[in-house]
């Protein structure tokens, strides 16, 4: 079945502000123009400004109208067409029949700045502009008139174009730039959040999420998930306490068992007894040993894993060499030098060996590799472990399809103890065929 698409807040956020920005800018803008804009009056174009100012021409001799196309188009389009020119120095220029009612005006040109005269639809022939254009490094005040009106659609065109410098780019920069950036800061403190979650251990008795920190939006969740961590480490912790008092209550009836089947005779059935106490004895002390990994007071010191790896090959020679073809340690001259427990590593070294005596079919030879970067491997030359059993080898009473005797601990302490020292466990094939496990450590720094 495929999983249901989960959207992202992030981006639900930015969508919301985006769109938000949007109508509140479609909202401003329509309520500006119904300020600005009133159909009652005349206005206009910029056009006309811009073709003007195409035509006009500054010379030593005056203002001059240059008679080009944008020039030509204006006239036949707008027949009452009429325009005065005037520069700081006097010089005036006039094309087209000037209305008396601005003949007087014209005068002043030279002094009146930006301006407009709308008059009502009836009069539009009055309707008037002056523009203020730097034209070959000279000042020219332009008054024109007796254009065509701009139509109102033309016209909320032409203030949407004049608001945009202004007001439209800096509001799109803002929403391209600085809104992400707002949202990504908020959203700062829930990837910190996650961050802390992903690296909570549940081992720990105070495993929790810091409350103070969040924003308060997301604080009754924390609050859940603190309460679920402490109910998940209190049921963690009674089951450690468990599987520890009934390791030590195993240990005594193990050992008095032990020592009245000694005292029997000789007999097949005392012999099987024997064994499957052993079997007994052995799965009570690993669960033991995974008791003691949790304490936080592992008290680490310099070990030499060459030196480890030799006594554990002379303490195991003796079953090894009865139950395989031979027994071999490879390892540099020089120490090898790793930060642990002597104890716990040489455990681990000794279960991977009688793991590869238990699943190596008795036959071919067993190796102990040391490794000068502080890996440890075991291979041996029975048929391996199959690619679906690498996954879960590791987890405590998995014994996959063997036949073999075991109780599925030995490999999950393995791992446990290679993770109290920040190491790491992989299983793979061996060369000319078997099982292949390494072990890396990180070397002491010296």
């Amino acid at each position: 079945m495929k999983a249901a698409h989960n959207p992202s807040l992030i981006g639900r956020l930015l969508w919301s502000l985006c769109i938000m920005q949007v109508v509140v800018l479609i909202t401003a803008i329509a309520g500006t123009l119904y300020h600005i804009i009133d159909d009652q009056f005349t206005f206009m174009d910029d056009a006309v400004i811009e073709a003007l100012e195409e035509s006009i021409s500054v010379q030593p001799e005056g203002l001059v109208f240059a008679s080009n196309e944008s020039l030509r188009k204006l006239q036949a389009t707008n027949p009452g067409l009429w325009v005065v020119i005037a520069d700081g120095n006097g010089r005036r220029k006039e094309l087209g029949s000037v209305p008396g009612e601005y003949r007087e005006l014209a005068n002043y040109l030279p002094v009146l700045g930006i301006s407009q005269i709308r008059t009502l639809p009836q009069h539009r022939q009055l309707t008037m502009r002056i523009e203020v254009k730097e034209i070959q490094g000279q000042r020219v005040h332009i008054m024109v008139g007796g254009v065509a009106d701009l139509t109102f659609t033309s016209l909320i065109v032409q203030a949407t174009g004049l608001l945009s410098p202004y007001f439209l780019t800096p509001l799109l920069l803002f929403t391209l730039l600085a809104t992400p950036i707002v949202v990504l800061r908020a959203m700062r403190s829930v990837r910190r959040l996650a961050g802390r979650a992903a690296a909570l251990d549940i081992s720990q008795p105070d495993a929790h999420l810091p409350e103070d920190s969040v924003p308060r939006e997301i604080r009754p969740l924390v609050s859940a998930f603190n309460a679920a961590m402490e109910r998940s480490s209190k049921a963690y912790h009674a089951r450690d306490r468990f599987l520890r008092d009934a390791a030590h209550e195993l240990r005594m009836p193990i050992a008095v068992l032990m020592a009245r089947l000694d005292g029997i005779p000789a007999h097949p059935i005392k012999t099987m007894l024997q064994i499957d106490l052993a079997r007994l004895a052995t799965v009570a002390e690993q669960l033991l040993d995974l008791q003691r990994l949790q304490t936080p007071k592992l008290e680490f010191a310099p070990v030499d894993l060459v030196a480890l790896g030799r006594e554990v090959i002379s303490d195991i020679a003796p079953l090894a060499l009865t139950r395989c073809d031979d027994l071999v340690l490879e390892a540099p001259e020089q120490p090898v030098w790793v930060m642990g427990q002597a104890s716990a590593l040489s455990r681990v070294i000794t279960n991977l060996l009688q793991n590869a005596l238990v699943h190596g079919a008795g036959v071919g030879t067993i190796s102990l590799r040391i490794g000068v970067d502080g890996s440890v491997a075991v291979a041996d030359q029975g048929p391996g472990v199959t690619p679906q059993d690498r996954e879960q080898i590791f987890q405590p009473f998995y014994r996959g399809k063997t036949e073999q005797p075991g109780h599925g601990l030995g490999l999950h302490l393995v791992q446990e103890i290679v993770r109290a020292h920040d190491g790491r466990i992989t299983v793979e094939d061996a060369e000319g065929g078997g099982a292949l496990f390494r072990v890396q450590l990180p070397l002491l720094e010296r």
